[in-house]
C-alpha cells in the first residue's frame, strides 16, 4: 500500500472517529452549545483505546496516526456547527439546533450514521492491515463496542446489521468494481465479525 493510499484510508477512519466524538459530545450535553474538546478530554481513555485499535488493525505509522489530531474534529470547542454535517444533513442549514426536537433528531441520526461510517472505514482499512482475520474481527468488535459506548442509543449488533445491509451488497456483487479477492476477504471479515459480536457479546 502506498503512502497516499494509507493516508486516504486514515482520513476516512479519522473523520468518522471525529464524527463519533462530536455526536457523542452533543448527546452528553443534550443541548447547544457543546464542546467536542471537553468531551474528548473526559473520555480520553476510550479515545486512546480506539486509536490504539486503529493502529493495531491497520499498521498505520506514527505520521499517519498524527493525522487524527491534525484534522482536529474532536478538539472543537464549539462543535454545534458541525452537527448538521455529522448527521448527514438530516436537518438542513440553517438549522434550529436550539429546538429540542431538531437537536434530538440530529443526534440520533448522527449517532447511527457515524457508528456505521466508523465501522465501514475501519473494516476497509483493516482489510489491508497486518492482523490475521480472527484478531481483526475481535479488534473490530471491541472498537465497535467502545464507539457505541460513546454514542447513547447505539448498539453494536444493530450497527453491524445496518453496515452489513448498507455496504456489503454492492461490494460483494461480482464485477470489475469488486475484484474476487477483495470480495473474499470482505466476506470473511464480515463473517468473523458477526461471530465475534454475536457469539462473544
Amino acid at each position: 500500500m502506498s503512502a497516499a493510499e494509507e493516508e486516504l484510508l486514515a482520513r476516512e477512519v479519522f473523520a468518522a472517529l471525529g464524527g463519533v466524538m462530536v455526536v457523542g459530545a452533543a448527546a452528553a450535553r443534550g443541548r447547544v452549545p457543546f464542546s467536542a474538546g471537553a468531551f474528548s478530554a473526559a473520555r480520553r481513555g476510550e479515545l486512546d483505546r480506539l486509536l490504539a485499535i486503529v493502529q493495531e488493525l491497520t499498521g498505520f505509522g506514527p505520521e499517519t496516526m498524527a493525522l487524527f489530531d491534525e484534522l482536529g474534529w474532536h478538539l472543537a470547542d464549539d462543535a454545534a456547527p458541525w452537527l448538521v454535517m455529522w448527521s448527514a444533513a438530516y436537518h438542513p442549514l440553517p438549522t434550529d439546533a436550539e429546538n429540542p426536537a431538531a437537536f434530538r433528531r440530529m443526534v440520533g441520526m448522527g449517532a447511527d450514521h457515524q457508528a456505521v461510517r466508523f465501522l465501514h472505514a475501519l473494516v476497509s482499512a483493516a482489510l489491508n492491515g497486518p492482523q490475521p482475520m480472527d484478531r481483526t474481527a475481535r479488534l473490530l468488535a471491541e472498537a465497535l463496542r467502545v464507539a457505541c459506548g460513546l454514542l447513547p442509543g447505539t448498539e453494536p449488533d444493530l450497527v453491524f446489521r445496518i453496515w452489513r445491509v448498507a455496504h456489503l451488497p454492492t461490494r460483494l456483487r461480482p464485477g470489475p468494481a469488486s475484484p474476487a479477492e477483495y470480495g473474499t476477504r470482505l466476506r470473511a471479515c464480515a463473517h468473523a465479525l458477526e461471530a465475534a459480536l454475536f457469539q462473544d457479546g
